[in-house]
């Protein structure tokens, strides 16, 4: 049977239920409601789980939702099959080293719903004190086994280096993403840091050890954080790096990178200029970029005459204002050698389509260039 709003409600209720009732064991932290998604395997994810809790606690009055990714492995009492098509009531379990979740509820084909139970282990607090850290509140310990901070990363933390982080400093690498295998990797990398501050920050910013290995992997290495973070940040990706390099834009150094991402230079930008022949310094694809020169734009002034152009004459035009339409009207209306120096004397001096064909049409015959802007300079009124 599927899944239904009311199936949805009934779980909600009865988690609702649970946290209403006196709490009769010390031990007894909280509960809640729990939705999961099974997702088969992807090329960016694997196998997985996407987990949500709604958890709640009458002594703290504390509600959130949380939600992440898990492998079905973890899940103690579901296997694959049953998470791809199973229907029915199910119980199961997800074990952390803070403590233990307990589920139960109702499977359909991929989907699920239920209450939950979390109860803390009581040996957490004794083994967080032997590697000297006080003993955490319920709330602190909850948080650390919904986001999965336990031995292995604080070991880890130790073995790299690091100051100890407070409790509440683990509960917020948690909620961040900072997990032991982040901070393996990283360190495995190069990366170490005094304290976990800048290791959250990179977390963050979606710097990531498989991140870096990209960037490694397309000749940029021994990056420093701050240097990782700011690319990051500006779309230098090991993808964007590929793609530059094929686009004939290789060996260009970290802060050239960045300094093009800024100013909107993509593949296809350098490809569209590519194909009109055009094959550029960065510096002069970023000014050309910048002054709103595209690919577009250099076809339609060739459809008005205008082919070949350099790219000063490209950037002089654009700066003085002279569009593709402009010049197709003067063209349209008899002028039809103009160069772009005098396209641009016309625009500089004001001078419109509509004023040339007026001067024209009054003077009964073809008139100069230097005569229309003179008429338009003397505010001659037609």
């Amino acid at each position: 049977m599927p899944i239904s709003r009311r199936s949805f409600a009934v779980a909600a209720t009865l988690a609702a239920i649970i946290a209403s009732a006196p709490a009769t064991n010390a031990q007894t932290a909280q509960t809640g409601a729990w939705q999961l998604r099974y997702e088969p395997s992807s090329d960016r994810w694997g196998e997985r789980v996407q987990l949500t809790f709604e958890d709640y606690d009458q002594r703290f009055g504390h509600r959130g939702q949380t939600s992440f990714g898990i492998a079905p492995s973890l899940l103690q009492g579901l296997t694959a099959a049953q998470l791809a098509s199973a229907e029915g009531p199910v119980r199961f379990r997800l074990v952390r080293d803070a403590g233990s979740f307990n589920f139960v509820g109702q499977l359909y084909r991929g989907r699920g719903n239920g209450s939950f139970t979390f109860t803390p282990d009581p040996r957490f607090a004794q083994e967080m004190a032997k590697r000297g850290y006080q003993s955490p509140s319920a709330q602190q310990q909850f948080l650390l086994a919904m986001h999965d901070v336990g031995y292995a990363l604080v070991d880890e933390l130790r073995t790299q280096g690091y100051t100890r982080p407070s409790v509440d400093d683990l509960v917020t690498m948690g909620m961040h993403g900072v997990r032991f295998d982040y901070v393996r990797g990283m360190g495995s990398l190069g990366y170490h840091f005094r304290d976990t501050d800048k290791l959250v920050e990179l977390r963050d910013h979606g710097v990531t050890p498989a991140f870096v290995t990209g960037l490694a992997s397309s000749g940029y290495r021994n990056l420093s954080a701050d240097k990782l973070l700011e690319m990051r940040d500006h779309g230098v990706t090991p993808d964007y790096i590929a793609t530059m390099s094929s686009s004939g834009y290789a060996r260009l150094t970290a802060d050239e990178l960045v300094d093009l991402r800024d100013h909107g230079i993509t593949p296809s930008y350098i490809s569209g200029m590519s194909e009109l022949g055009y094959k550029l310094s960065p510096d002069d694809i970023r000014d050309l970029r910048d002054h709103g020169v595209t690919p577009d734009y250099i076809r339609a002034l060739a459809t008005a005459g205008f082919s070949r152009l350099s790219t000063e004459q490209l950037l002089n035009r654009e700066i003085h204002g002279v569009t593709a339409d402009f010049a197709d009207g003067f063209r349209r209306i008899g002028y039809t050698r103009l160069s772009m120096r005098e396209l641009v004397r016309l625009r500089d001096h004001g001078v419109s389509v509509d004023f040339a064909e007026r001067v024209r049409d009054r003077a009964g015959q073809s008139v100069s260039i230097d005569e229309i802007i003179d008429r338009r300079d003397h505010g001659d009124r037609y």
